[in-house]
Parts: C-alpha cells; structure tokens; sequence
C-alpha cells in the first residue's frame, strides 16, 4: 500500500475501515505504515507574522491537554507558504530557551489550516519523531489524550 498524506480527504474513515479491529483503540504505529509524518522540516526564526500560521507540535497539544509548552510557540506552514516567507524572516541557530522573539516553524506539504480538527490530532501525532517521544513521555501522554477521542493511541511502553 502507497503512503498517503494527513490531509487525505476521508482519512479517517479509511483508516478505520482498514486497521479498526472491534472496539479496540487503533495503535499510531500501524497508521504509520499508511500515512506519512506531515513534518518535512523545522527552523527557529525570528520576524514571522503568525497571524496566518496554524499551531502544531507541543503548542497545538497545550492548548488541547494538560502538556507545558515552552516558550518558544510551535506554528505549522505549508512548503509553498515557507518559500514564499523565508526571505523575510531571520533564520535562528542559537537562543537562549526563555527568548519568546523565537518562533518554532514546521514546513509541511500541505496547510495545516485546511485540516479539520480531528485530521489535526492525527497529523500532529504522526508529526512527532520516535526520538521526540523518547525523550520525552510527557508527550505520548498529551497525544493519547487527544487521540483517543478519534479511536488510536500511542502505545506508552514503546516509549
């Protein structure tokens, strides 16, 4: 089977009629294998207009779950907007973690604001590496509690 993108129309309804199994949560590690992780690529920056941009990663699960976010605001673009950005904004390699100048920006293929809002709990869950949730289990934790309202969690003892 072909890797499809978050933004599939009818994602989840084809998911669940592929992996659903009874009433059993569907595990993320088997979506996986048939929905590509929408997160191309990061950057820190400064000078970004966030008024457009849709919230992602650890600052889509704050504003959802119980997870504190750091101060740096996480804000998810397509590649298309990115290009058309990136002459603009001030590239950052090095800042000090209390410096809320800094923005955190994930390039995606697609616009996160086009998603509907549970495509975006599965999105944003697909978006975080196994690195990502090893070194923190806070995380797991946050996307279990939205990913159960659409049927799928993440395993806690993977990680």
């Amino acid at each position: 089977m072909n890797l499809v993108m978050a933004n599939q129309p009818e994602l989840l309804k084809f998911l669940y009629t592929h992996l659903a199994n009874g009433t059993e949560l569907i595990d993320i590690e088997a979506v996986r294998s048939i929905v590509s992780s929408p997160r191309l690529m990061d950057f820190a920056v400064r000078n970004v207009s966030i008024s457009e941009l849709a919230m992602v990663g650890d600052s889509f699960l704050e504003k959802r779950t119980m997870l504190a976010d750091s101060p740096q605001r996480t804000y998810g673009l397509s590649l298309r907007d990115w290009e058309r950005i990136k002459p603009t904004v001030q590239l950052v390699s090095d800042f000090n973690h209390g410096d809320t100048s800094v923005t955190k920006l994930q390039v995606w293929p697609f616009d996160p604001n086009t998603l509907s809002e549970h495509q975006s709990y599965l999105a944003v869950a697909l978006s975080y590496t196994y690195l990502e949730l090893y070194a923190e289990p806070r995380i797991v934790g946050s996307i279990n509690d939205i990913l159960d309202e659409i049927g799928f969690f993440i395993d806690p003892e993977r990680y």
